[in-house]
């Protein structure tokens, strides 16, 4: 169909409340989204593993959502296929830098091993990550060690102070600059993933491999992780409840936050003909 619509969808902030639920007012809307004939399209900094956690458990699955872009943009998947329509990875070299780095200044960080966390320690950072994932978690007396591939990202956390994260941030802007990106996806995580990987990039490489004209796509998102989606998209949206900087580079800012099913709001405004 030559007027077929993709809605870009961040999980964390903007499709799921704050209870980690997706409401039944945003169901029903992406259901008839996918009933219209266009796609639902997954769009996480979340790991593979986890999003697929919330495809199936949400049912997602069910009503025909069938692409995910995980790790900020680092892969994008065909759950129907399990194809990898894209992905790159960080090089080693780089990951261990980090890992040195954030050793020498006391920053929590982690990254992943197929499904598991895999970090050195075993703080109130990490509980608090898997809170909110319910990953499994591995940890290793070396991470440089136990890091046998080369990761989708890497993660920082703090959940006490987002200036300590800026100054590490800040630290490695230097070294960093064409090697890794770095953003933040909340105040208390902060993202490494590779040189030019980006919800944004993913979208249009999205678009390009399915021949959808980008001006046929719509975004949602509510981080800093989203703007690079949101400023790619035909109509860029920030939930209500998104920070400053990401609602100024929004077309749209939705008059109800993603407690109240903001994500309903944009697919009746943006996809659906009776919208």
């Amino acid at each position: 169909m030559t007027d077929k619509k993709v809605l870009f969808l961040d999980m964390d902030g903007t499709t799921l409340d704050d209870k980690q639920r997706i409401s039944e007012e945003n169901m029903q809307a992406l259901r008839r989204v996918a009933q219209a004939g266009h796609e639902v399209v997954i769009a996480t900094g979340r790991t593979y593993s986890s999003a697929a956690y919330l495809r199936k458990h949400y049912g997602l699955d069910r009503i025909g959502c069938r692409y995910m872009i995980v790790c900020n943009g680092a892969a994008i998947l065909d759950c129907e296929t399990g194809e990898f329509l894209f992905s790159r990875t960080l090089p080693l070299e780089h990951a261990y830098n980090l890992i040195d780095a954030a050793r020498r200044e006391g920053v929590y960080l982690h990254t992943y091993a197929s499904d598991k966390v895999l970090t050195e320690q075993d703080d109130e950072n990490l509980a608090h990550y898997i809170s909110r994932t319910n990953m499994e978690v591995l940890i290793v007396p070396d991470l440089k060690a136990a890091l046998k591939a080369p990761p989708y990202k890497m993660l920082g956390i703090n959940v006490h102070e987002q200036k300590a994260l800026c100054r590490f941030r800040d630290m490695l802007s230097g070294w960093s600059e064409d090697k890794v990106d770095m953003y933040f996806s909340c105040a208390e995580y902060l993202e490494f993933v590779p040189k030019g990987i980006s919800k944004g990039a993913a979208l249009r490489i999205f678009c390009e491999r399915m021949d959808i004209p980008a001006k046929n796509t719509v975004a949602a998102g509510d981080e800093n992780n989203d703007i690079s989606m949101i400023k790619a998209a035909g109509v860029g949206c920030a939930v209500a409840n998104a920070s400053e900087n990401v609602k100024a580079s929004a077309d749209y800012v939705t008059v109800r936050d993603h407690n109240h099913s903001a994500v309903a709001e944009i697919a009746e405004r943006f996809m659906l003909d009776d919208g």
